[in-house]
């Protein structure tokens, strides 16, 4: 499959071009940040530019193509550190199976094409690849490009329709969207914005300093615990003078702390204490679930005894087909069947 691709792109040529495109494009922001994220967790990973490939998800009706989701492609001999490499293959029973899998969740997202993160100077033979890889799935895929490099006021995405002509050419015709948004979506991307902007004079974001506060807090607590610590132990070489009201202060201080990396008995203590209040919320849990099953076989008992009164009443004094209302007889044994399960 492998040299069918690669000779089937070395066959073909590819232009870029920006003109009518033949299909109307809605683009959600979780793409966008689907996109961006897997550019920068694979960039911190590999510690250089690497080309990260994923597959596009959206409502198709009609003409009108509406991108809601992303996934990434699972590659076979993708190279890790140039996006020279023409013959980027790509695990179709894996993207199979993902898509059925995603199907039977959403029924109404198909396959809409890729996406890719390059810059201006895009590699037209891996994304020729692409193309022959997948159009078993779309004909005509379409190709999201996130420009990592690119300076503009405008969102450093372009999106490409793909147009074979004459079976040789492939055009990758550029074409205009339109940003659209729900409510969950625009409260995730406030949070985002709210965490992740930085006040202009520094290179770091919210996140980072709140993380920060967070660890110098922590390093204080224990450098003001090993002061403590040597306290007591001087205390108890004598080399300092005992002092009853501080060392009480100090036992208080560590029964409201967790005592869990000693080998002393406290260590034991704490694991019993902490089985047993684990068990009684899981205990509570299932009185829980048991509880809401009973209501849910009540509430099943109810209803079947509606409908048992309204056959009754339904089959007149003459019992549902003919028989009496008692029910009958089986032809073998005793057993009796009652009115309504004939």
């Amino acid at each position: 499959m492998a040299a069918t691709t690669a000779s089937a792109a070395a066959a073909t040529t590819t232009t870029t071009t920006t003109g009518k495109s033949s299909v109307t494009l809605s683009l959600h922001p979780l793409v966008i940040m689907n996109v961006a994220e897997h550019h920068t967790r694979v960039r911190v990973q590999t510690a250089h530019a690497t080309p990260v490939y994923g597959a596009l998800l959206g409502k198709i009706k009609g003409r009108h193509v509406e991108l809601c989701n992303t996934f990434e492609f699972k590659l076979t001999n993708a190279s890790t550190t140039t996006t020279t490499n023409s013959t980027v293959t790509i695990d179709m029973d894996f993207l199979t199976k993902k898509l059925e899998l995603i199907r039977q969740v959403h029924p109404d997202l198909d396959f809409t094409g890729w996406y890719t993160v390059e810059s201006k100077d895009w590699n037209s033979p891996v994304m020729s690849s692409f193309y022959s890889q997948l159009s078993s799935l779309n004909e005509s895929p379409l190709l999201l490009r996130l420009d990592p490099v690119g300076v503009s006021n405008e969102l450093p995405i372009h999106v490409y329709e793909t147009i074979v002509d004459l079976g040789t050419k492939i055009d990758f015709i550029e074409i205009s969207y339109t940003l659209i948004t729900e409510e969950a979506e625009r409260i995730g991307i406030d949070h985002v914005a709210r965490y992740s902007v930085t006040d202009g004079t520094s290179d770091t974001s919210i996140v980072s300093d709140q993380i920060a506060i967070q660890y110098n807090a922590i390093r204080l607590l224990y450098q003001r615990m090993l002061v403590l610590l040597e306290y007591v132990r001087a205390v108890k070489q004598g080399q300092l003078e005992r002092n009853d009201d501080l060392l009480r202060e100090i036992g208080s201080l560590c029964q409201r702390l967790p005592i869990i990396n000693t080998d002393d008995n406290n260590n034991q203590m704490f694991r019993e204490d902490f089985d047993i209040q684990q068990s009684d919320v899981a205990l509570l849990a299932l009185l829980a679930c048991c509880t809401q099953e009973i209501s849910t076989l009540n509430d099943y008992l109810n209803k079947f005894q509606v409908i048992h009164d309204k056959q009754q009443h339904s089959s007149g004094p003459g019992g549902s087909f003919g028989y009496s209302s008692g029910g009958r007889r089986m032809a073998r044994g005793g057993a009796y069947f009652p009115a309504s399960f004939v």
